[in-house]
């Protein structure tokens, strides 16, 4: 549902722990950003953005029971239904926001694709120093997660679960200093947006929490993602088609997927991306570390990609190309794919997890992986033996330097076909 300010409905939130219901008019819900006060604090105080007719900011008195001591909103904790905002200038959130808890108390009524969701913004900040607390437990073990079934499969049963923050079609956002954790699915998706800020925040879910991509970004371009620390249990950061300008900086991750360009190309489709930049980050006890996959049989290309200056900290799959991704056993092969050019890692140290080699270069049979440049890898065994057999295929590039382990199978110069692959590009 779309509010409106001149409406004047009520919404209602339900304060967690105590029996009575917080009722707000809902033309406040609009304009209103919720700081939500911790445990010593006395009451619930909301600051008025963008309104400067509606007067200071307004302190609820304590809650009057007929015949019982009045009761002050003081606790830390609010439960907040799904809710869409499309006037909003700024949020600040300095306690503890959550949603329902679990499948079954979700609204029937409501989406179950996303719970906070701001559509249409300008120049929004979403700041404070509270916490976003997901309750994803129960939405984890619904049947269809991966984890499930037997040998990692799935079983048959309800699957969707909802993007804890969402941003749709907004520019110029600032999303810094809070901590958001335990997400259902996506902690934080921005899609159709330009001009991202994202600083200094905590996001975290258990290492097997399934498809709880930390930060998601799909069709937005001009990023900035920076100094934050992630631990989850899919992508740290993953970056997905049409995106572009993107700078990451001084982030670290695990444990989790690693950080990810893609999947690009499902269902035959185009994918563009170019221009993204990821430095001085930290990737630990992950299952991959900087990798970009597509589908076969997609189109597009992914250009201008730097890696640089990263340490590894027993990580699987240190540095993979796999444009072979599917889901199941069952994707056929193609012909076509997303082309890969100029992707360079500069300064890749530390150690990898033995069970699979650190460097894995497979890209598509037709479609040749071209312009990759290694400059000062340097890779060794968290434990156990050096494997110092790197897997390529149709790649071709330059080492700049030694690389170990070394990346004989690494091709030089331009593959024959370069030509034809031209007509791949965005």
């Amino acid at each position: 549902m779309l509010f409106h300010p001149p409406r004047l409905k009520l919404q209602v939130l339900k304060k967690l722990f105590h029996p009575p219901l917080f009722i707000l008019p809902q033309f406040l819900l609009t304009q209103v950003v919720l700081v939500i006060i911790p445990a010593l604090a006395v009451s619930l105080t909301l600051r008025l953005m963008g309104w400067s007719e509606m007067g200071p900011p307004m302190t609820l008195p304590p809650l009057e029971r007929p015949g019982k001591p009045p009761v002050p909103w003081n606790l830390p904790f609010f439960w907040f239904p799904p809710i869409m905002f499309s006037q909003f200038s700024q949020a600040h959130v300095d306690g503890v926001l959550m949603p329902p808890n679990g499948p079954d108390c979700w609204p029937k009524t409501d989406s179950n694709k996303q719970w906070i969701v701001f559509y249409r913004l300008d120049g929004m900040t979403f700041t404070g120093t509270g916490t976003i607390e997901g309750n994803g437990e129960k939405w984890w073990e619904l049947p269809c997660k991966p984890h499930r079934g037997p040998n990692g499969s799935t079983l048959p049963g309800p699957c969707d679960s909802p993007a804890l923050i969402c941003f749709f079609l907004s520019m110029n956002l600032v999303v810094s200093g809070l901590r958001i954790q335990n997400s259902p699915q996506f902690h934080m998706k921005f899609d159709g947006c330009q001009g991202v800020l994202i600083d200094k925040l905590s996001i975290s879910s258990p290492k097997l929490s399934p498809n709880t991509d930390s930060i998601h970004i799909e069709n937005t371009k001009y990023v900035g993602i920076y100094n934050s620390v992630i631990a989850n249990g899919d992508d740290c950061i993953s970056i997905g088609t049409r995106c572009s300008n993107v700078e990451i900086d001084s982030v670290t991750c695990g444990p989790s997927h690693g950080i990810s360009i893609g999947s690009l190309g499902v269902h035959n489709s185009q994918a563009c991306v170019s221009n993204i930049t990821v430095r001085n980050a930290m990737i630990r006890d992950s299952d991959n570390g900087l990798r970009i996959k597509t589908w076969q049989g997609g189109a597009g290309s992914v250009s201008g990609i730097t890696f640089d200056t990263i340490e590894m900290d027993n990580v699987r799959n240190c540095i993979i190309i796999d444009q072979y991704y599917c889901l199941t056993k069952a994707c056929r092969n193609e012909t076509s794919a997303v082309y890969l050019s100029g992707v360079s890692y500069n300064n890749i140290k530390g150690t990898y997890d033995v069970r699979s080699p650190p460097i894995h270069f497979a890209c598509s049979d037709t479609v040749p992986c071209t312009n990759i440049t290694m400059f000062e890898v340097e890779l060794l065994p968290f434990k156990g033996e050096l494997v110092d057999d790197p897997f390529c295929w149709n790649s071709y590039g330059t080492q700049e330097t030694l690389t170990i382990p070394p990346i004989d199978c690494l091709q030089d110069g331009e593959p024959e076909s370069v030509a034809e692959v031209s007509s791949y590009g965005c």
